[in-house]
């Protein structure tokens, strides 16, 4: 693991430390996908995600681009908690030699993808670096409703014996010249809605994947198991794993930005259609601390810390 992804894993720690338990304002706290607060006699689900210029996009990516990846990305947090988009706020932190226009381009996309993935652009906030050469950011935050049902698909909700399912392909979203898949991400409300409808409580936990389908799969295992106190491990066959044209199996658990779902469901529920069994939920051997375990070529490997983390 880089420096890098060990100072991110440690802030999203101490951040989750800092939240403090489930509280009756905050029933669903740091830790998931998205924080279900109580506002008043409504229950609204909120996250916030940023993109940043060397991070997450090269830089000369097209604005329009920036600002739908940026949107989706946190609009695909949305659908990993089975929820429904409410209304986004903005906030941007401009290059200092970015022109007046291209500032009105970014803000005019922001509105156009928000509006386009039903998740209306209601506010924001703008500054501008004081130093030559600092990188665009832009921070997206999305508030969401709990389904009439109730239903809220937690990460942490996985029990030993669950099959896991995948939403789509992984792999390849990063082009070599910067571009790519991940600039074009489209958030599986929908597909979350219908998985739902059909199977009800026999989802039990939900996840996007986006920093590789072998970190996200362990994370679900390591929340699910402190949720019980009973360890699991997600185990994966390598060969069922849906990949992208060209995807390498190790891309497929590594690249991460693909924002597919990763979903856990009971043992005897049926498999909707577009959704591949990928694997399942597992109790690990005594002593077995890995999360994700990939069944490859016959051959069981670590697969807990295949991904990226972003910086």
């Amino acid at each position: 693991m880089s420096g890098r992804q060990s100072i991110e894993e440690a802030v999203i720690a101490r951040a989750v430390q800092l939240a403090g338990l489930p509280s009756v304002r905050a029933p669903i706290g740091a830790g998931d996908d998205m924080a279900l607060v109580s506002v008043g006699p409504a229950k609204v689900l909120v996250a916030v995600d940023q993109v940043v210029e060397g991070v997450h996009f090269r830089t000369g990516t097209p604005l329009d681009l920036v600002a739908r990846k940026a949107v989706a990305r946190s609009v695909s947090d949305i659908a990993a908690m089975g929820a429904l988009p409410a209304a986004c706020v903005a906030a941007a932190t401009l290059p200092n030699d970015m022109s007046a226009a291209d500032a009105q381009r970014l803000v005019g996309a922001v509105a156009h993808w928000a509006h386009s993935f039903d998740c209306p652009l209601v506010g924001g906030d703008t500054s501008v670096h004081t130093g030559i050469g600092a990188p665009l950011t832009l921070s997206v935050t999305v508030l969401a409703s709990v389904r009439a049902d109730g239903i809220i698909a937690r990460r942490s909700g996985a029990c030993a014996g669950d099959t896991l399912l995948l939403g789509g392909a992984v792999g390849g979203s990063f082009g070599a010249d910067g571009l790519g898949r991940h600039l074009h991400i489209e958030p599986r409300i929908s597909q979350a809605q219908r998985l739902i409808d059909a199977l009800g409580a026999k989802v039990h936990a939900m996840i996007d994947i986006s920093d590789g389908l072998g970190r996200d799969a362990a994370r679900v295992a390591h929340a699910s198991g402190a949720r019980t106190g009973r360890a699991l491990q997600a185990r994966l066959r390598g060969d069922r794993i849906p990949l992208r044209d060209g995807a390498t199996l190790r891309q497929g658990l590594c690249d991460g930005e693909d924002h597919e779902l990763l979903a856990a469901i009971d043992a005897d529920a049926a498999i909707p259609e577009g959704w591949t069994a990928i694997g399942s939920m597992a109790t690990p051997s005594l002593g077995d601390a890995r999360g994700c375990v990939v069944d490859a070529a016959g051959s069981d490997q670590d697969a807990s810390d295949l991904g990226w983390t972003h910086g």
